[in-house]
């Protein structure tokens, strides 16, 4: 497994430097609405760098400098950056011949207008924060004027009052009006959308068996639509449904607003849910994989696996249960004096309890064994449900090893004492032995040939 921050060092050269001014108001934007989205560390990050280039417009610094203004390690760091990347934030580029110099340039966060009308932004923070935060946010940062409404606008555009010939300057304009383009904060909408699977063809050819207005399928609709479908995972017939459901009954007209709603009222909370339990399978699946790389079991892995989502207490009544017993208030007092005065983790403390309880197969946990191995594995480092069960598979080895031994220097004291009595008996004793094993045949045949003859004798006088 590759992990891409492995390439970075703290002597990496960074070279910081910035496309405009960031503003208080971009600070304030980058915390309330992209800060729930891409987390406080990729935030800090943000603010670190501006901060640095405050006094310049570039500087140029290790990244060990970084690192320790917001007390990040290499892994967090990285994953940070990546986040302001993947949200428009930053810009990174690697030296061409040097690849331990960087250089990254921040960019001003979208204006809160533009955020609450980039669809998948202004979704994702909706799936985030819910419907009731998202409003208190826009109403803070989209003031709109309760006068409006009673009165009718007459600006004048810029072409009613300035005179001014477009095609004197028709090049230097089409320069600049690519330039602009390029350097324009894309929509984050627009970029997640090319790449989705939506598919209208199938879509429209159900919803044409009923009254639904075409004209009503904008451009910003049907970027609803596929919106919804990204972050929900709709399929097109589940659509369907929502688009009838949400579309006005006499017009056909569809209302944003209320396929907004219909889709919240089914999805929100309960994609929340299913987002958690997959999240929590993939996490899981990933650990798995990364036990079976590091040599253990499968029966082993689900052992490791239930210790870190259990917390102690009741994987001691699991077990106890499991054994048909029960947990004793001298059990519970010893549990709690392990977890709040020991510097072990609550999964190492499953695998002890795991090891004393089922292994060693003991009815009740020991006070003095527990504190034993647990005084043992805080002193050597067992920060992790894995090491301690490589402490427990120790144990094991050590004492197969020791009785190994046992058996073999028993083996051999035997056969050397028997050798040694041998050697160390006198030559007279070893021939003796040796003239007795001659005798008592000789005299074995002896008596048969006595016996024989009282036989034929016997045989005789009859």
């Amino acid at each position: 497994m590759s992990y891409p921050w492995k390439n970075l060092s703290p002597k990496d050269t960074l070279i910081l430097t910035r496309s405009e001014i960031i503003s208080d108001l971009d600070v304030s934007t980058v915390l309330s609405l992209y800060q729930p989205l891409m987390g406080l560390k990729a935030a800090s990050l943000y603010l670190a760098i501006k901060e640095i280039l405050s006094a310049s417009e570039s500087k140029e610094l290790p990244l060990s400098d970084i690192l320790s203004h917001i007390d990040l390690g290499i892994r967090e760091y990285y994953e940070a950056r990546i986040k302001l990347e993947a949200y428009g934030l930053v810009k990174v580029y690697r030296h061409r011949e040097n690849e331990e110099a960087y250089l990254i340039i921040i960019e001003s966060p979208l204006t809160p207008k533009q955020f609450f009308n980039d669809t998948m932004l202004k979704m994702m923070l909706t799936e985030k924060l819910g419907e009731r935060l998202v409003s208190d946010l826009k109403a803070k940062y989209l003031k709109t004027s309760h006068y409006i409404e009673k009165y009718k606008e007459i600006t004048k555009s810029f072409h009613e009052v300035i005179d001014f010939n477009m095609e004197n300057h028709f090049d230097v304009l089409k320069t600049t009006d690519i330039r602009d383009q390029q350097d324009k904060p894309s929509s984050l909408g627009d970029n997640v959308l090319k790449e989705s699977d939506f598919d209208w063809e199938f879509f429209l050819a159900g919803l044409n068996k009923h009254f639904i207005s075409p004209q009503s399928l904008t451009s910003d609709v049907k970027k609803l639509i596929e919106t919804f479908h990204l972050i929900y995972s709709i399929n097109e017939l589940t659509m369907q449904k929502i688009v009838l459901e949400s579309a006005d009954i006499t017009s056909g007209e569809i209302s944003e607003k209320q396929l907004t709603r219909v889709v919240h009222q089914r999805f929100l909370g309960e994609t929340k849910k299913h987002k958690n339990e997959r999240n929590h399978s993939r996490s899981e699946d990933k650990r798995a994989r990364q036990l079976k790389a590091k040599g253990f079991k499968q029966e082993e892995i689900e052992i490791l696996l239930h210790a870190e989502k259990t917390q102690p207490y009741a994987y001691l009544k699991s077990i106890k249960q499991q054994k048909g017993g029960y947990v004793t208030s001298n059990e519970r007092w010893l549990l709690k004096e392990l977890v709040e005065r020991s510097p072990l983790t609550t999964s190492v403390i499953n695998i002890l309890m795991n090891y004393i309880l089922i292994v060693k197969n003991a009815p009740m946990l020991e006070k003095n064994l527990a504190n034993k191995i647990a005084n043992d594995w805080a002193q050597s480092d067992v920060v992790s449900p894995e090491d301690a069960m490589l402490k427990v598979k120790g144990f094991y080895d050590d004492v197969n090893e020791k009785n190994s031994k046992k058996q073999y220097r028993s083996k051999k004291s035997y056969k050397s004492n028997v050798s040694s009595r041998r050697e160390t008996l006198p030559s007279w004793a070893m021939e003796s032995e040796e003239k007795d094993e001659r005798l008592s045949q000789e005299e074995e045949e002896a008596f048969r040939e006595k016996l024989k003859k009282i036989r034929q004798q016997k045989s005789g006088d009859k």
